[in-house]
């Protein structure tokens, strides 16, 4: 397997990071998953301008890195180096190369770049979820972001494995739904569509964001709601997003919910 180190091609072997490394020591940086479809990477623009905010958030210099031209490049180059010219996803990592403990000594960055083959399904998986009791969302300068940082959702993934489900919601600290173990939340009540807002802690989610705009510009309504789990269990649908496209969530509980066909059309028909 081939990957990309700070615009170098390396076997994953040859890969060597110091044990200084701060990614590692402190969770100093981000990360973005980009699903591809039939060899071009997608909603890439959006992905990389989510890692510039955060990036602004820590003074990361990012500016030679994340310039779209040459991440655009970088992809075209690990595709070809890996034979993998059709459907897969990339993994851009971003951290401070910098000494220094809780304070950096400077802003300089490293990357690194992944790919792996995926099939990229467009048919809606259906999913039991439960509501996690060991996770409480609290929103953060950094909460919206992908961060390096990851051990709320590894909890929540070690709970959803314990309890036999396909999915994990978390609620926030005033118990409203937040988000699940690794989507965005959408539910859907008599038409209308609701999510909860970043204010709940949760991830800002780049297929979040695509789909409230396009539900908008297709008539639909759509608003951002703080809810508590009996509101959300009142829905007519319950599905979640993220990179690789959308599942509806079948059953919480006891409850049962349809399947709504208007967001995964939409979202199946992303170029």
């Amino acid at each position: 397997m081939k990957v990309i180190l700070n615009h170098e091609t390396l076997d994953w072997e040859e890969v060597q990071l110091s044990p200084l490394n701060r990614g590692f020591r402190y969770g100093d940086g981000f990360f973005e998953t980009i699903v591809i479809i039939n060899g071009i990477p997608r909603l890439l623009e959006k992905h990389l301008h989510r890692l510039k905010s955060g990036a602004k958030i820590l003074n990361l210099d990012v500016q030679r890195i994340l310039d779209f031209d040459t991440i655009q490049k970088k992809i075209h180059d690990i595709q070809s180096a890996n034979n993998m010219l059709g459907d897969a996803k990339m993994r851009l990592m971003i951290w401070r190369n910098s000494s220094g403990l809780y304070t950096p000594a400077d802003n300089k960055t490293h990357y690194l770049l992944t790919i792996e083959s995926a099939n990229i399904s467009k048919i809606p998986l259906l999913k039991t979820a439960g509501i996690s009791v060991k996770i409480i969302n609290y929103p953060s300068p950094v909460s919206r972001f992908k961060t390096l940082s990851a051990m709320k959702y590894v909890i929540a993934g070690i709970e959803k494995k314990e309890k036999k489900l396909d999915e994990i919601i978390i609620l926030d600290y005033q118990g409203h739904v937040s988000e699940t173990m690794n989507s965005n939340l959408f539910w859907n009540i008599k038409g209308r569509y609701y999510t909860p807002p970043l204010s709940t802690g949760c991830i800002e989610g780049i297929m979040r964001n695509w789909l409230i705009n396009e539900l908008k510009h297709h008539g639909f309504f759509v608003e951002e709601k703080l809810v508590a789990t009996e509101e959300l269990l009142n829905s007519d649908y319950i599905f979640t997003t993220n990179t690789t496209g959308l599942s509806h969530i079948q059953k919480i509980n006891q409850k049962t919910f349809g399947i709504d066909m208007v967001s995964q059309e939409l979202i199946s028909s992303i170029s």
